[in-house]
């Protein structure tokens, strides 16, 4: 499956509808490495805790995000969050080479993922 990262962008994170993403994998990649790269995160709230969250939507309107708690992340790096188009192992790896991070990988992938 070839996806077209041509044109990915950044979004507010407010453009993803939670319920059309579910967790994909956990990514190892720095915050530090993510914000040089591609600004600052948003921050949001919800009843577990304060996130911070990377999201970006690609042109056929597949979306996605890197998200982790921002004060007690319980382990390094960033949980990979994808629309349905995105979820495969093949996709993932897709995504974490056009977050054009050298070094970032994923560390695990969700036990429902295919291919």
């Amino acid at each position: 499956m070839e996806l077209d990262f041509t044109g990915m962008r950044r979004i507010p994170d407010e453009e993803l509808v939670l319920k059309d993403i579910r967790y994909l994998a956990l990514v190892q990649v720095g915050l530090m490495d993510l914000y040089r790269r591609w600004g600052r995160p948003d921050v949001g709230v919800d009843s577990l805790a304060e996130w911070l969250c990377f999201a970006f939507a690609l042109p056929n309107g597949e979306k996605f995000a890197l998200q982790r708690e921002a004060y007690h992340p319980p382990a390094p790096g960033f949980l990979l969050s994808a629309t349905q188009g995105l979820f495969s192992a093949e996709a993932a790896e897709q995504v974490i080479v056009a977050l054009d991070i050298p070094g970032a990988f994923a560390v695990e992938l969700s036990s429902e993922v295919v291919g």
